[in-house]
């Protein structure tokens, strides 16, 4: 089989194709150069139909998107993670609107009956939902998006949508959402129980992570993962979900003091640092849906925050409470 090159798959495009991926792939070549275009052939015998795909090595790893020419027409398309998704949907208004609605409209999931996407007969059991303007909006777990529907203005908008992908290429093991991924998260998050709880002051002074916590180098690395902003502690370390840490934005300050009364969902996982908050988050979002419940936001400094959790342990074991107000 011939060894096909970059310059092969250009000549297969037209003039706007050729200058959208021509853009893209000096972009990729200066700011992500362990990233190069792969896997480049023909798909069918009349060599129309072409692909190649931005990795860092041949046929292994995921892309950052993968280009199709198709009749001289060039389709991009990439395959989002939840928290590229979030950030996009958290950013969206950085977006042309044309790019903005064309990419919406592959992410988002509306379908109450059956998944649109992936077929079957009954709603996806992992959809992913965010709380974003104060508001649960629900999405495909991994959407494939095609962007076909462009111009020469659309480059600046692909162009962000790249650098956005690149900061979440990489998910962690404890994400994956194979087979098993449901079973899983109904064994470990078990029922869901809801439970009123007091107004609680919280310590900003003085503790020790060490007292609630084996190895705090794994809770730094878990609650940035998961955009946990520190909250204080009070039989435990008390954290809270924040939409803006998922772009960066982020403090390890412990500055706010209270935990607000009321009724609240309530999750508790053992070994935490080893499963997802991401996952107890949408089980006890599930669980909502399914019983007609809603989130309560908790305001916090002109924040809307979806969720607290805590840290503490018992016995020797290490825990995670999950509280969502309802």
């Amino acid at each position: 089989m011939p060894e096909y090159t970059y310059t092969d798959f250009m000549n297969t495009l037209d003039d706007k194709g050729a200058f959208v991926l021509n853009t893209l792939n000096n972009h990729i070549a200066i700011n992500y150069p362990e990233y190069k275009p792969f896997d480049i052939k023909p798909t069918d015998k009349s060599n129309k139909e072409w692909r190649l795909h931005y990795r860092k090595k041949p046929k292994v790893g995921k892309a950052i998107f993968s280009a199709y020419s198709e009749g001289g027409k060039l389709s991009v398309r990439f395959c989002l993670l939840s928290f590229m998704a979030y950030e996009f949907l958290l950013r969206q208004n950085e977006f042309s609107a044309k790019f903005k609605t064309n990419v919406l409209q592959q992410m988002l999931c509306s379908v109450m009956n059956v998944c649109r996407n992936y077929g079957g007969n009954t709603v996806c059991q992992v959809r992913q939902h965010y709380w974003i303007n104060n508001r649960l909006i629900m999405a495909c777990p991994y959407p494939w998006v095609s962007i076909d529907n462009y111009d020469e203005n659309s480059v600046t908008d692909m162009t962000l949508f790249t650098d956005i992908q690149m900061k979440h290429m990489a998910q962690d093991a404890k994400e994956i959402k194979g087979a098993s991924y449901t079973e899983e998260t109904v064994q470990r998050c078990k029922e869901v129980q809801t439970i009123f709880l007091n107004g609680a002051a919280l310590d900003v002074d003085t503790f020790f992570v060490e007292d609630h916590v084996k190895k705090p180098e794994r809770l730094n690395k878990y609650k940035k993962l998961y955009s946990l902003v520190p909250m204080g502690a009070n039989e435990g370390l008390w954290y809270y979900h924040d939409t803006a840490a998922v772009c960066g934005i982020a403090t390890d300050e412990y500055n706010y003091t209270e935990i607000p009364e009321g009724c609240y969902a309530v999750v508790t996982v053992n070994d935490p640092f080893a499963f997802s908050a991401w996952r107890v988050w949408n089980h006890v979002v599930k669980w909502l849906n399914e019983t007609g419940k809603s989130v309560r936001p908790i305001e916090l400094g002109g924040k809307s925050v979806p969720y607290f959790v805590k840290f503490y342990r018992q016995s020797d074991v290490e825990y995670m409470a999950m509280y969502v107000r309802i």
